[in-house]
């Protein structure tokens, strides 16, 4: 019994890459190394999915034969299509999972395996279902993510919180030396959810959907969630565990207060820590009136480096330390011009904002100081 349908070349191979993303170096299973092809009525479901989660997507086809499900290994396809200029390609599959795929000028053959193995889609009837704007899941996602630790000993700060009540949706990530916070309003929520979504699931998510208004429906029930939206989705196995209270470590009494440029203080960070010791990232900023010394230094190289920028700083003298990359992460993810840094002592959490961010919506950085040798 022979399937044949004929596709998009540009779009199969779109699909293919995406979903391939979730696919694992090391899988659960042998299944697992492959991709799910589902031919039903000329619309294929294209599927991969890993021991975290599931992806899955679809095209229109044209069918001129039957329905079937099979597994194909990616890379082979993949690379085949990445060599062949746009044009409508068709696949047929025979006895055995042959397959055979035609386009102008030429074939290509490779053998499939039966699905029956394939993980199947999870069920939704009973899940709770909400609905956000697309741009404010990618947004949060984004501002919150790279924060995430990846510690096998606290699997709960692996992922991205996601703390939604009546009319507010917090993405929350942590590592224990930086924290992220993204809060936004939304009146049309009414439900109260808590869940962590895995790092690796929220990195694929990111780079899958476009900031517009559309809604992302999201069902979730006791250990998984689904997020819906066009004509993909992404099931998730949740992290298990109570999330810290990340209200608690946010300091709310720091009294000095730092305004500067995010492209001034972005260079020279960047200029500095080419100096400063490799494996610490140590850097000093010095504050006094007006002006920031960042500084930093590799004592076993006999290197060093400091750079001054102006600022608006009306307080007492502060020196504090901060490991150079993680300041410069926090720093590069603000979204305006200008940012504002808020101190209590050095031994203390900063915080670092947007100044005159537009948007109703709050952002807020949090970064463990190191402590510094002078």
């Amino acid at each position: 019994m022979l399937t044949t349908i004929t596709i998009s070349k540009s779009e199969l191979l779109s699909r293919l890459v995406s979903v391939s993303k979730i696919i694992s170096s090391k899988p659960a299973t042998p299944i697992m190394e492959n991709i799910l092809l589902d031919i039903q009525d000329g619309r294929v479901k294209i599927s991969a999915a890993d021991y975290l989660g599931r992806m899955n997507t679809s095209i229109e086809g044209i069918l001129t034969d039957n329905n079937i499900t099979y597994c194909i290994e990616p890379k082979l396809i993949i690379e085949a299509l990445k060599t062949l200029p746009e044009q409508p390609i068709t696949i047929t599959i025979g006895e055995g999972y042959g397959i055979v795929v035609k386009y102008k000028g030429g074939k290509f053959e490779m053998t499939g395996k039966p699905a029956d193995e394939f993980p199947k889609d999870k069920d939704t009837s009973k899940a709770i279902k909400l609905s956000i704007p697309a741009k404010v899941l990618l947004s949060g996602i984004e501002k919150t993510c790279f924060c995430s630790a990846n510690d096998e000993l606290r699997p709960v700060m692996n992922g991205v919180y996601f703390d939604i009540s009546a009319g507010l949706i917090n993405f929350v990530a942590s590592d224990g030396h930086k924290l992220a916070l993204a809060e936004y309003t939304d009146e049309s929520i009414n439900e109260t959810i808590n869940f962590i979504l895995p790092q690796k699931i929220a990195t694929i998510l990111k780079n899958a959907i476009s900031p517009s208004d559309e809604l992302v429906d999201i069902f979730i029930d006791n250990r998984f969630v689904r997020l819906e939206y066009n004509s993909e989705s992404i099931e998730a196995t949740l992290i298990e565990g109570k999330y810290p209270n990340y209200r608690s470590v946010i300091p709310p009494n720091n009294d000095k207060f730092l305004s500067i440029g995010v492209p001034e203080l972005k260079g020279a960070l960047k200029r500095v820590s080419v100096f400063s010791n490799q494996a610490s990232s140590l850097v000093k900023l010095q504050l006094s009136n007006n002006q920031i010394m960042i500084s930093g230094q590799d004592i076993d190289f006999s290197t060093a480096a400091e750079e001054i920028v102006a600022c608006e700083y009306n307080n007492d003298p502060l020196a504090i330390g901060f490991k150079g990359h993680f300041l410069s992460e926090l720093i590069a993810a603000i979204p305006t011009s200008d940012l504002q840094m808020s101190f209590s002592d050095p031994s203390r959490a900063t915080l670092i904002t947007p100044i005159d961010n537009k948007s109703t919506d709050k952002l807020t950085y949090l970064l463990m100081p190191m402590m510094l040798n002078d």
